[in-house]
């Protein structure tokens, strides 16, 4: 039954299908994009181990030469990374880099099983340098999420709070990764209770966090 609804939920991409999904995106917002949806990967690797095999294995499957309607979402933003010249309609704000081989690998130690947090820590560190992400919410879900085994749970709530509000914007919610990771953390008890007043939820939590690792989190590198 996991494996079945696996299938469903990886069908083919939904947030950039074509080329034309491309045009008037900005460059910094694909490489935003791109990030979200790599930790979202990460944290599924702990959460939904067959999900982010299965998910890191259709992503190899297309290569990173071009945008595909097969490919999943996270390879067809990678493969507009590795590729700008090919995407005319995607404006630059800055350099953005991406470190192809290593992403290739990280995939492949999720195809093979493979857990290795200080490895996971410095490839999550290295892309988010490379592809100039500047958000603070990043940075921290970053830390949360290459430590995600030493990570509290308000640090985990936190960081699946704020994902989940980031994927409502600019359609990110029609993402092949979000539908699986939505019923995954929602199963785990990660998500926030909705009857709280005041306060967001998200906003709650990631006050949490960053309190956290402002206090010296002696797990948190970068």
């Amino acid at each position: 039954m996991a494996f079945e609804f696996i299938r469903e939920d990886l069908t083919e991409a939904r947030y950039i299908r074509t080329v034309r999904d491309t045009i008037g995106r900005d460059a910094t917002d694909v490489a935003e994009s791109f990030f979200e949806q790599l930790l979202m990967l990460q944290q599924m690797k702990y959460e939904n181990p067959a999900f982010a095999k299965k998910y890191a294995q259709e992503t190899l499957k297309y290569g990173f030469d071009g945008v595909k309607p097969g490919a999943t979402d996270l390879g067809n933003l990678g493969s507009i990374l590795a590729n700008p010249n090919k995407y005319p309609g995607v404006t630059s704000a800055g350099t953005v880099g991406f470190d192809e081989l290593g992403f290739k690998r990280y995939l492949r130690n999720i195809v093979q099983g493979r857990t290795t947090p200080s490895v996971d820590r410095q490839f999550l560190l290295s892309q988010q340098k490379r592809l100039g992400i500047s958000s603070s919410f990043l940075k921290s879900a970053r830390r949360i999420a290459g430590d995600y085994t030493r990570a509290t749970p308000q640090e985990r709530q936190a960081m699946t709070a704020r994902m989940i509000n980031a994927q409502r914007q600019d359609g990110k919610f029609k993402s092949d990764i979000n539908r699986s990771y939505s019923k995954t953390v929602d199963k785990k008890g990660l998500t926030p209770d909705p009857k709280k007043k005041g306060i967001p939820g998200w906003a709650k939590l990631a006050g949490l966090a960053a309190a956290g690792y402002a206090v010296g989190s002696s797990n948190i590198i970068g």
